[in-house]
């Protein structure tokens, strides 16, 4: 079996030489997960990682899982024998972390299939070390054990339930849906659990109306946030803001209804006395948002009962001054710009991280053809007027929808960091690899290097770390390893 052996590479910016710390075999396995545990208010809590130690027998695999905090100090492990299926596939999600505990989830569907069938979930102590049996919701009540294979395909045929759980804060929210016919799942109610799975509350739709669209998950302590759409005459999309504890309703916010001006595809963000909701619009169509009548921006604040108290949109012309650009939002050479992200900062002032992408259709290959180049950071002041545009130059990518990777709030909310990849020609040797993109903003100042990420040897794989830091995982082509190491950002 392949050896999985993690060593920790503290790069401090304020010497020349690696502070190398050896953290000894966390584990022997095939990998099938690592990935960073956050926290609800999104700051890394650690690392968690589960690797294949053997097959048991031909209906059981054992695992064995490891967890790292947030500075690559491991700080528990255990294993855990898991049930595999006939002619399922299988795979475990990201942990979600709800106080001291970890919700595992593991999925299984059809080859090939992008449909999930079902999951199964268990919870890790983290205090305790303790890893619980595995447990899956059917009709209405949790059920501790594996699905039996007889039976498993019937129940779908149930009441069909939303079971990735979504953490809460020291419990987690299932959807319950009724299974009406074939593919068309609606919603009855939300319900939340604590981490005993005793139900703690329930939210009622209208299951023959409303339909889930989005979970924004816990925005603050007291707020947790989604979308739905209700399919009526008015086609009104509603913000739902629930106290997390005890599912009582905070406030209904309604942002688009038939007699709307726009569609909206939108964020949610929150500052210190209220909430940034930050999107793209088109001209409204019932049946939603298209991309290539996208018009622009748009920001709307509420305060925390849900009052709106000021509604802004931004017209892609209005950038012209800084960037040729027509009203459909196109550049030079077909070029729209395709927002990624939106960083809404502590002093109200905000940042729409755009890429430029073009599609086109590619009749060798009878697919669509994709082009993306250059990032764009549009600077917008805190009564969302554009004050100036700033440019990141890439290389070409064909076929690739982003070079986008992720971001993290520093100094407080009073900045961002985020990073992507470009697969970028050496002016000297003219060959091409991936190099890391790491691009700070502090109060309208913006900072960009780049660092190797691929050779003929390795490759880094780039993950999200404590403030300050970034996680690089590298592959090499000639060891039974992989290396982890903590290098220090330059800001």
């Amino acid at each position: 079996m392949k050896k999985v052996i993690c060593y920790v590479f503290l790069l401090l910016s304020t010497i020349s030489v690696a502070q190398i710390s050896n953290l000894a075999e966390l584990a022997s396995g095939q990998i099938q997960i690592f990935s960073p545990i956050m926290e609800l208010d999104k700051k890394i809590y650690g690392y968690f990682m589960i690797v294949k130690l053997e097959d048991v027998d031909k209906n059981n695999e054992k695992f064995e899982y490891v967890l790292l905090d947030k500075n690559l100090n491991k700080v528990a492990n255990g294993e855990f024998v898991d049930r595999k299926y006939k002619r399922l596939g299988s795979r475990f999600l990201s942990p979600e972390k709800s106080g001291d505990h970890l919700i595992i989830t593991k999925y299984y569907a059809q080859a090939y299939s992008p449909y999930v069938k079902f999951v199964t979930n268990r919870t890790i102590d983290i205090s305790k070390n303790e890893i619980s049996k595995p447990f899956y919701y059917d009709n209405g009540e949790f059920i501790e054990g594996n699905r039996p294979e007889k039976k498993m395909l019937k129940t779908l045929k149930k009441i069909k339930t939303y079971e990735f759980p979504i953490s809460i804060g020291g419990g987690y929210a299932l959807v319950e849906n009724f299974k009406l016919q074939k593919n068309n799942n609606l919603p009855q109610s939300l319900k939340g659990f604590n981490i005993n799975n005793e139900q703690v509350w329930e939210y009622q739709f209208n299951p023959y109306k409303e339909r889930i669209k989005k979970f924004f998950n816990i925005i603050d302590k007291e707020h947790f946030l989604f979308t739905t759409d209700n399919k009526t005459s008015a086609n009104t999309f509603t913000i739902h803001s629930l106290n997390p504890r005890t599912g009582k309703l905070n406030f209904t916010y309604d942002i688009e209804n038939a007699n709307s001006e726009w569609n909206h595809i939108y964020n949610i963000r929150a500052l210190e006395d209220r909430f940034v909701i930050i999107g793209k619009v088109s001209p409204y169509k019932r049946t939603g948002y298209e991309v290539k009548k996208a018009s622009g921006l748009f920001r709307i604040e509420l305060d925390k009962n849900g009052k709106e108290l000021s509604k802004k949109y931004f017209r892609w012309h209005q950038a012209s001054a800084f960037l040729p650009m027509n009203k459909k939002g196109k550049t030079k050479k077909g070029y729209r710009l395709y927002a990624k992200n939106y960083f809404v900062f502590k002093d109200g002032t905000i940042s729409v991280l755009t890429e430029k992408r073009k599609e086109g259709y590619n009749i060798l290959f009878g697919a669509t053809k994709v082009k993306t180049t250059d990032f764009v950071i549009l600077n917008f002041d805190k009564d969302f007027n554009l004050i100036d545009l700033k440019t990141i130059e890439k290389d070409l990518s064909k076929w690739s929808y982003s070079d986008y990777l992720y971001s993290q709030k520093i100094k407080g909310g009073d900045g961002v960091v985020f990073f992507y990849n470009d697969y970028k020609k050496d002016a000297t040797t003219k060959k091409k690899n991936w190099v890391l993109g790491i691009v700070t903003l502090i109060k309208g100042k913006m900072t960009h290097e780049q660092i190797p990420m691929s050779s003929k040897e390795h490759f880094i794989s780039p993950y999200i770390a404590k403030e300050g830091f970034i996680l690089l995982r590298e592959f090499n082509k000639d060891s039974d390893y992989d290396e982890i190491r903590l290098e220090r950002l330059n800001y």
